[in-house]
C-alpha cells in the first residue's frame, strides 16, 4: 500500500499546488468537478486564522504538503517551532524549498497514524 500512496504522490507532485489553488482554469473544472467545488484557499485562511500573529509556542503542521497554504504564514511566526510533516518525501522537499532559511521549521517524513514524536499538547478546534 506504501508504494501506491508514494507513487501518487510522485505522479501528482507537478500539478499538485495548481490543483489545491485553483491557479488555472482547467484545475478549477477538476476542483468542481470532482471535488464539488470545495475551495481550499479558503480553509486554509479560516484555519490559518485561529493561529495568533505572536504565537511562539510549538506547532505540528499536518499534513504541510509542499507548504503551498502555510508558508507565508510560518515564515512569519519567528518565534514559534514549527515541525512540517508529511508522508511524501517530494512533497517535504516543496516544503523545504518554499520554506528555505527558516530555522524555526523543521521537517520530518512520517505518517500522522503513526507519529515518530510524542505530543506535548493537543489542541483541538472545528473549522
Amino acid at each position: 500500500m506504501a508504494d501506491k500512496i508514494q507513487s501518487a504522490y510522485k505522479a501528482s507532485k507537478n500539478i499538485y499546488n495548481d490543483v489545491l489553488t485553483q491557479g488555472s482554469f482547467f484545475s478549477r473544472l477538476y476542483i468542481r468537478l470532482f471535488w464539488s467545488g470545495i475551495d481550499d484557499n479558503e480553509i486554509a485562511r479560516k484555519v490559518l486564522s485561529f493561529v495568533p500573529a505572536d504565537f511562539h509556542g510549538a506547532l505540528l503542521d499536518v499534513p504541510v504538503g509542499t507548504a503551498v497554504f502555510t508558508a507565508n504564514a510560518w515564515q512569519n511566526l519567528r518565534d514559534a517551532a514549527i515541525t512540517c510533516l508529511d508522508y511524501s518525501e517530494d512533497m517535504l522537499t516543496g516544503a523545504k524549498t518554499r520554506l528555505s532559511g527558516c530555522e524555526h521549521v523543521s521537517f520530518v517524513q512520517g505518517d500522522v497514524g503513526a507519529l515518530p514524536f510524542k505530543m506535548r499538547r493537543l489542541i483541538s478546534f472545528s473549522v
